[in-house]
């Protein structure tokens, strides 16, 4: 079940902002959004199958799905990738659905609600014998965020944190260097709460379960 990566909410709520797209916005704006999309779902299903991806292709996949949730929400996202200069990006492999459901909880319960700027940085750096990834957003904070997912508890259920820790799960039972991550509060100067930021520790040699 854990294989359908894309949230049925997120799409549930991309089929409703293409109308809106056209009604309020006209034909330009719907025909980028209904690309955008379309690309989406088609790179969803042709991934759906796999049991690791390429960083390459992974790095595609989100970048796009950041650009969609910006068409959707009507706010720009400036996204940031940092990759050290040593990984190679197409011999370089992730366990499949290990980004998007960080990027997902980013902009949901961090950038929605926010006012100004929006920004997701994303940092590869290489390790002996494990890949770091570092996830990072200046949205509203635990705090507000913890505050705005009891209002609407409800309503609205995402999926993604449930998503990961089954991955998460899978991949280190069968493998003997453990994927890990961890989640960091950021603060500013005086202590306002200024983002969140995750960060996973990924084998850089693990077995796939790919026949």
């Amino acid at each position: 079940a854990y294989s359908a990566q894309m949230n049925p909410h997120f799409i549930f709520n991309a089929l409703n902002a293409m109308q809106a797209a056209l009604v309020l916005h006209g034909e330009e704006k719907f025909n980028k959004y209904i690309s955008s999309f379309s690309k989406l779902i088609r790179n969803t299903f042709e991934m759906s199958n796999l049991d690791k991806i390429s960083l390459d292709v992974e790095l595609d996949y989100i970048e796009n799905y950041i650009d969609l949730q910006a068409l959707r929400l009507e706010k720009a996202i400036q996204t940031t990738i940092h990759i050290d200069d040593e990984i190679e990006l197409e011999t370089t492999y992730l366990p499949y659905m290990m980004l998007q459901p960080i990027v997902e909880n980013a902009i949901v319960h961090g950038l929605v609600k926010k006012d100004g700027e929006n920004k997701i940085d994303i940092h590869f750096t290489k390790l002996p014998y494990f890949l770091r990834c570092r996830i990072s957003d200046n949205g509203i904070g635990r705090t507000a965020s913890a505050e705005e997912s009891e209002k609407y508890k409800n309503t609205h259920k995402s999926f993604a944190t449930q998503i990961m820790k089954q991955r998460i799960d899978t991949f280190n039972y069968y493998n003997k260097y453990e994927l890990s991550f961890n989640i960091e509060y950021l603060y500013d100067d005086k202590g306002r709460p200024s983002g969140t930021a995750v960060t996973l520790m990924i084998p850089l040699d693990f077995k796939s379960l790919e026949k």
